[in-house]
């Protein structure tokens, strides 16, 4: 089977039809371009006929044309297989393809046969052209009649009806809706179709609804008219079953079938909510805490609500109508005329902190917000205003300010102590042996030269110690009680001198001063550095005026400055007419190593010298100023109770005596300054005893009862320091002298840096003179 199917499509014992034409090609070429051409065009037309059912798919007999399309596609491939034939003899497939055209050919007839009853009934195009003939008639008839009933007054009433905003509705006296326009169904929801012919009630909630009936008889039988030609606002239901505000008018009029009603319905929805809105708005404003005012561009206060009356204490009676300047300084009216310029730009200002008067001139911190107000046309007509007294956040902000200030300079303290204290003892070595170098060289020996300026040096090192310590508040003080008003006069002719003629001091005491414990050197110090600042301060002369008085600073005071004692104080106030301080630099300048001066002018210790001394002396200081203004600054010292003390002054250095008779014990952690320390006392003529801590000097002490003096350093390592081991050494012998020495003065003898009564101290680094004389001092006391 297999291989009579092979042997009929074998086409090598035929040859082809170009064979035959070979001495003829135009006619070759006839039969190929003839052939394509008719396969082109039987190709095309299943496409059309295709393109042409799908676009109109309400045709009758669709498949019959697919049908067709399929034979024409048949015959198209026969036509292409003639010209594949003159060159190729495959004339058993050329058969093959013409018979299954031939059976789609006569598939095509028997169908069309049988549908050619069908088709017959399809009207002609004479038909359908009397048909459309007649709909066209019939169309310009119904236009005329349209036209017709436009042209009545019934069709214009009924085009006002229909496009009016409002419903309209029309009833008759039963309550039956004969009309109901376009704006109704959009109103309530119910198409017209739903509406007419159902009752009016089906569109009212509870209680018109079970009273409508009632209005109607009552008006048939009395004439009476309770809703009839009176607006009123009521309340209308959707076809949703909500319910909304609306404004209805009804009147009554009369037709041949009897009396009509007609109401005209306005849905005010939206209108009432922007009245609750700007109702709920106004309460809003009205409780709100923050002051609410609105002004015109002219500045004019057109509202003022119940938190600016609490906030300025202006009714709104008396602030409305008045210029925002009522609630403004002069001196910040300018800031107002740049808020103003920012709204006039439609721009808002947000937070804004600044300070606004109240009623009786008293100033308040506020936060404010202004926006600007825009009418109808979104032209910009003025401003609101939303103010928030911020007065008790600054209060809080100044005093975390004021703690963060003390726990600053109090770790600036510390630091600057503790440098001090280890600075020191390097001090004390250096001027010790350079003390020695004098005493061991002649007046002429080419090496005094550079002793000279060294010991300058030291001793200025020394002095920068000192100011370090006092800001450290770890200086030694010798508190006294004094009454300033005999103290002072004597420093303001210090003053005086040290400032020149171009500057004038005035001195003003305030009468029946109270007493205070302060150390008299300290203070005076203070006060020449505070001389000193504001001479600088007043480059072309000026006045530098000291005043004093007795002021109680309250709880209040107190809350609003961390570091203050509520009670009774003395003040000392100095004041320049100098150039005054910026805020930034009044920020910084109590700290050490802070100043405007030129490089090489100043050492920046003098402020914080003085800032030390009054914290340590249990005191407060305060700074004012302002630029062009000059400064003031004031130094509350605590009031003291007792008699005041005889303020001596410093006797004249004396030599010590050649020959010395005292046995003093040295004790002193530092090794250098342990050596230094005993051959300075070694050669003022005593005996020296040496020991390094205090468990040392206790086993040296009760080994010997012949010790005249202990000399020690106060903060020694171990569990006995200084002071516990003169309070020990004491104990064993009650006569014993005692003199201690320190970089600095934090131990137990020392309540927050001041000496108690009868210890005597002497401070590192000091100068072999000084050694000689303080225990001079001791010994005879």
């Amino acid at each position: 089977m297999t291989r009579s199917i092979a042997d009929f499509f074998d086409s090598g014992n035929f040859m082809p039809h170009g064979h035959c034409f070979l001495w003829q090609p135009d006619i070759l070429w006839l039969h190929v371009l003839s052939d394509a051409a008719i396969a082109i065009a039987y190709f095309s037309i299943p496409f059309v006929l295709l393109h042409f059912v799908r676009t109109r798919k309400d045709m009758p007999f669709p498949k019959v044309f697919l049908l067709f399309g399929a034979f024409i596609l048949l015959c198209g491939a026969t036509h292409l297989m003639s010209i594949w034939v003159l060159w190729r003899p495959d004339y058993a497939l050329e058969g093959v393809l013409k018979a299954l055209t031939a059976i789609a050919s006569i598939a095509t007839f028997l169908i069309t046969i049988k549908l050619i009853p069908q088709a017959l009934l399809l009207a002609s195009p004479k038909q359908l052209g009397k048909v459309n003939e007649e709909l066209q008639a019939a169309n310009r008839m119904l236009e005329t009649l349209y036209r017709q009933s436009r042209e009545s007054d019934q069709m214009r009433l009924r085009a006002v009806v229909d496009n009016v905003v409002d419903g309209i509705i029309t009833i008759d006296e039963r309550g039956t809706i004969e009309s109901f326009n376009p704006a109704c169904e959009r109103i309530f929801g119910y198409g017209a179709d739903e509406a007419i012919g159902k009752n009016i009630r089906m569109l009212m909630p509870e209680p018109y609804h079970g009273e409508h009936d009632g209005y109607l008889k009552n008006y048939r039988e009395s004439g009476v008219a309770k809703i009839i030609g009176i607006g009123r606002e009521v309340s209308g239901r959707r076809k949703d079953g909500s319910v909304f505000p609306m404004d209805l008018s009804v009147s009554a009029f009369r037709l041949e079938d009897g009396r009509h009603f007609s109401g005209i319905i306005r849905d005010i929805t939206q209108r009432k909510q922007a009245e609750e809105a700007k109702a709920q708005l106004a309460a809003i404003v009205e409780s709100s805490v923050d002051a609410i005012i609105s002004k015109n561009l002219e500045g004019v206060i057109l509202s003022w609500n119940k938190g600016a009356e609490h906030l300025f204490g202006y009714s709104a009676a008396e602030a409305i109508g008045q210029h925002i300047g009522l609630i403004i300084r002069p001196d910040q009216m300018e800031e107002d005329r740049y808020i103003l310029a920012e709204i006039k730009a439609g721009k808002n200002v947000e937070h804004y902190e600044t300070r606004r008067m109240k009623k009786g001139g008293e100033l308040v911190d506020v936060s404010l917000t202004v926006s600007p107000v825009r009418n109808a046309d979104g032209v910009i007509t003025g401003a609101s205003k939303i103010l928030r007294d911020i007065s008790e956040r600054k209060e809080t902000e100044k005093v975390h300010d004021q703690l963060r200030h003390a726990q600053k300079m109090e770790s600036l303290g510390q630091l600057t102590g503790g440098i001090a204290h280890d600075f020191n003892n390097l001090l004390a070595v250096v001027l010790g042996n350079l003390d020695f170098l004098v005493e061991r060289t002649k007046e002429d020996d080419p090496l005094r030269k550079f002793i000279k300026p060294s010991i300058e040096a030291a001793e200025h090192g020394a002095e920068l110690t000192k100011q370090l310590l006092a800001f450290g508040r770890k200086q030694a003080l010798q508190p006294k009680i004094v009454f300033l008003g005999e103290l002072l006069p004597y420093f303001t002719v210090l003053v005086r001198h040290t400032l020149g003629e171009r500057i004038e001091v005035i001195l003003a005491l305030g009468s029946n001063l109270w007493n205070v414990s302060v150390d008299p050197s300290q203070l005076q110090n203070a006060l020449l550095n505070l001389a000193v600042n504001a001479r600088d301060a007043m480059p072309d002369g000026g006045k530098l005026i000291i005043e004093t008085h007795d002021v109680n600073l309250d709880k209040e005071y107190a809350a609003n400055n961390a570091d203050v004692v509520p009670g009774d104080y003395v003040v000392i106030a100095v004041s320049d007419t100098g150039e005054g301080m910026t805020q930034e630099i009044m920020e910084k300048a109590f700290e050490p190593f802070f100043t405007t001066k030129d490089v090489g002018k100043g050492s920046g210790l003098g402020l914080s010298m003085v800032y030390g001394f009054v914290k340590q002396s249990k005191g407060h200081i305060k700074l004012y100023s302002e630029p062009g203004h000059g400064t003031s600054i004031k130094i509350y010292l605590p009031r003291a109770e007792g008699d005041v003390s005889v303020v001596k002054q410093a006797k004249p250095e004396a030599l010590p005596v050649e020959e010395k008779s005292a046995l003093i014990l040295v004790v002193e952690d530092n090794k250098e300054v342990l050596k230094l320390t005993s051959s300075m006392v070694q050669s003022l003529g005593y005996e020296v005893l040496q020991a390094e801590t205090g468990g040392e000097a206790m086993r040296i002490l009760e080994a010997r009862s012949d010790i005249d003096l202990l000399l020690t350093d106060v903060m020694l390592p171990g569990d006995i320091n200084g002071p516990a081991l003169a309070k020990r050494a004491l104990a064993i012998h009650p006569k014993l002298k005692v003199l201690f020495n320190s970089g600095y003065a934090e131990h137990a003898i020392l309540e927050s840096g001041i000496l108690e009564v009868g210890v005597n101290l002497i401070g590192k680094p000091f100068r072999k003179q000084q050694l000689a004389n303080k225990i001079e001092d001791v010994l005879r006391a």
